[in-house]
């Protein structure tokens, strides 16, 4: 008898009941922050809607965008605004007054005419994509924030 007493015995273990929750806990602590830091955080922005009233508005500030075909042609050595009823300007790229001789222009169109909220940005194969960018900005700076790409090539035929 004693052989099957000390059998089992054997198979009984004593097993603590208290849970250790401090690592889970630590791991916690160490992990949200991370997780926070790390999200990307979204701007939301405004969808623009039409009353339906609105549509003889709509229709003559659409045709007088079509009117005005504003574009900046970005050459290797300048800046050209064109549009129709617009006086051309040319701005050397190597001058260092060229972004804010470029928002001059571009603000004097839009003031000229505020109905037209469009810019058509042409460019080479070989332009640079800061160089894109910094005419949108500049474009969107002085109150045409509906800017769209074209390509030169395409331009011409």
């Amino acid at each position: 008898m004693p052989a099957r007493e000390r059998r089992r015995r054997g198979f009984r273990e004593v097993v603590a009941d208290d849970v250790d929750l401090l690592p889970l806990m630590n791991l916690f602590v160490a992990l949200i922050p991370m997780l926070l830091v790390s999200a990307v955080f979204l701007n939301i922005t405004v969808i623009e809607m039409k009353a339906p009233g609105d549509e003889d508005a709509q229709a003559r500030a659409d045709q007088a965008r079509e009117e005005l075909a504003l574009s900046v042609t970005i050459s290797a050595e300048r800046y050209v605004v064109e549009g129709n009823g617009v006086q051309t300007v040319s701005v050397q790229r190597a001058d260092p007054a060229a972004a804010a001789q470029l928002a001059a222009a571009l603000a004097a169109i839009a003031g000229e005419h505020p109905e037209n909220h469009d810019v058509m940005i042409v460019s080479q194969a070989d332009t640079r994509y800061e160089d894109i960018v910094g005419v949108m900005d500049i474009s969107r700076e002085a109150g045409l924030p509906g800017a769209s790409l074209l390509a030169a090539d395409r331009a011409l035929n």
